[in-house]
């Protein structure tokens, strides 16, 4: 198919109707190349599921962990610790326990990103590999690092005291 003219234009957002069109085409070619994946993701044993920590002491967040499991991934969105309990085994604790439960649920692996600047060496001193990078991610000459893990090297998750 020939096109005379192509027009590309900006949209406000992705819930415009014809991105739907978009979404659909993405589908299809992945139900053609991939059907046996798609239709696992299709059941619901195999759906996205929360994994939220919160570290409490005297019943005051003092850390937390977001993260969600799907199929043999633990996938760790956000984990922080405030600034004045760091270095006191917070963060090993919510990340063993992270991996404890996505063990539990069947999970294989792990991966987390994270800016170089934030914390690599503590994934580092957790078991985990560095796997890719995009240099300059921030735009003022900072990475973003990404790190995975095998969840089975290991009968029980890191406990090392490295902390974030």
């Amino acid at each position: 198919m020939v096109f005379e003219k192509l027009e590309i234009a900006p949209v406000t957002d992705s819930s415009a109707p014809d991105c739907d069109l978009v979404r659909q085409w993405l589908r299809e070619h992945n139900w053609t190349a991939n059907p046996d994946f798609m239709e696992q993701l299709q059941q619901p044993e195999h759906q996205a599921r929360a994994l939220v920590l919160l570290a409490r002491r005297d019943a005051r967040v003092v850390g937390g962990l977001l993260a969600e499991t799907q199929m043999a991934w633990l996938r760790i969105s956000i984990m922080a610790v405030s600034p004045e309990c760091r270095s006191q085994g917070i963060g090993a604790a919510l990340l063993a326990e992270a991996e404890r439960q996505a063990v539990a649920r069947g999970c294989r692996h792990a991966y987390v990103d994270t800016m170089e600047y934030q914390a690599p060496r503590f994934y580092l001193a957790h078991g985990f590999s560095i796997v890719g990078q995009i240099p300059d991610w921030d735009s003022r000459g900072h990475a973003k690092l990404y790190f995975s893990k095998d969840l089975r090297e290991s009968s029980s998750p890191s406990q090392t005291q490295e902390q974030t």
